[in-house]
């Protein structure tokens, strides 16, 4: 059983290098997609998890809110 998951394993990687190197423009326009997408993923956790990550270290962090005001002339920035 152990074996016949190795040369099927063994098999599709052998597949998949076959379209990678056949099809090389749409094979990097995939990979550039993919890792475009994987980092954009990373950063927006990364910019979530800063932004939840304050006051937690108040006893009464649960109660605390942040006020933003704008004074000027049309919109607020973003």
């Amino acid at each position: 059983m152990r074996k016949d998951l190795t040369i099927m394993y063994k098999n599709y990687l052998k597949i998949a290098w076959r379209n990678i190197t056949g099809q090389k423009g749409f094979s990097l326009i995939n990979i550039l997609g993919l890792s475009v997408g994987m980092a954009a993923s990373v950063m927006l956790l990364m910019y979530v998890k800063y932004e939840s990550g304050f006051d937690h270290f108040h006893k009464d962090g649960d109660k605390i809110y942040r006020v933003i005001s704008y004074f000027g002339e049309g919109l607020p920035p973003c």
